[in-house]
């Protein structure tokens, strides 16, 4: 099928979040749908995972050897990689059904189930490369800022002999290193952009190759690269209150397990710590049954609208 006409417009973070909050809400039900089933995997794998634990255990305690925990460590590592392919071609399924609409194709969730199963490890060594490499940006990136900070640091303080004492040159100092650290994470986005519709093409286009994919994201975001960086921290501000719902409750009750002195060393703290940090864990679950569906959706407008800039907007679906 044809599609002549743009629904998306230009490239413009205006354009990219209002088409992607519309689509959203028009197709909230079809998305929420995939997204509760791809929950549901993630909490398959922390279920699969105690059960995994208290097995092995129990083998312990009754063998007194650990020889047996590995057949158990091995089905654990093989159920585990089986939920996460299937979760992230859940998460793909909804990249599928968002493009499709915008190429007024529409598939049913089973119709883009069916075609992206067969790819289910694609989706997984590819969830694992892009992961791979952006550690690897920011473990580089990371090191090179620590050494800047470290040199700056230095020469404010040693090399102009203004001393560390003096108010104006501690303020200047945590300036400075505000500033790198924010321009650490847009370095961080500005990279994460080359790889921002990865799952696209292996969703969308004839390719079962995950580097492939890859690479093909890279090729159609060199285009726009700044632009899609500014549309990913838009849509990150966006969503930020929706998964603070989870962070928050966690990071209190992780404040309060590892404090060792004062009114947070009693049981019933530790208790209410406890409880803070599963009920985060649940809160966090809810927020990425809302906030992935969303995310998806914003990767399929940029792939549309970088693959029309490049291919044509005259696309054969």
């Amino acid at each position: 099928m044809k599609n002549n006409a743009d629904p998306v417009g230009t490239l413009s973070i205006g354009n990219v979040v209002t088409t992607g909050t519309t689509l959203y809400k028009s197709n909230f039900k079809r998305y929420l749908q995939v997204s509760l089933r791809a929950t549901a995997w993630v909490v398959a794998i922390v279920a699969a995972s105690v059960g995994f634990l208290f097995v092995g255990v129990a083998l312990y305690g009754i063998t007194k050897s650990w020889l047996l925990s590995i057949p158990v460590i091995l089905g654990w590592v093989a159920v585990t990689f089986y939920f996460l392919a299937k979760y992230s071609t859940d998460r793909a399924v909804i990249c599928r059904l968002a493009y499709q609409e915008l190429a007024d194709a529409p598939e049913t969730v089973q119709d883009a189930t069916r075609q992206l199963l067969p790819r289910m490890w694609g989706f997984l060594r590819l969830s694992w490369l892009v992961s791979l490499y952006l550690f690897l940006v920011a473990l580089i990136s990371y090191i090179g800022l620590a050494i800047v900070i470290s040199i700056l640091i230095a020469i404010l303080t040693y090399g102009l002999n203004l001393g560390t004492g003096n108010i104006a040159v501690s303020f200047a100092i945590g300036l400075l290193v505000v500033v790198l650290i924010l321009l650490w994470f847009a370095l961080l986005i500005r990279y994460y952009a080359y790889w921002f519709v990865a799952e696209l093409p292996l969703a969308i286009e004839s390719t079962t190759s995950a580097n492939f994919s890859i690479s093909r994201s890279r090729q159609l975001s060199a285009i726009a690269a700044n632009k899609v960086a500014a549309i990913i921290a838009v849509a990150f501000l966006v969503t930020a209150p929706i998964n603070l719902l989870g962070n928050v409750p966690s990071f209190i009750g992780q404040i309060m397990t590892t404090s060792q002195s004062g009114p947070f060393a009693n049981p019933s703290t530790q208790a209410i710590a406890s409880l803070l940090m599963l009920g985060g864990f649940f809160l966090g679950l809810l927020a990425e049954l809302i906030v992935m569906p969303f995310w998806q959706v914003i990767k399929a407008i940029v792939y549309y609208d970088l693959r029309n800039r490049r291919e044509g907007s005259d696309l054969n679906i």
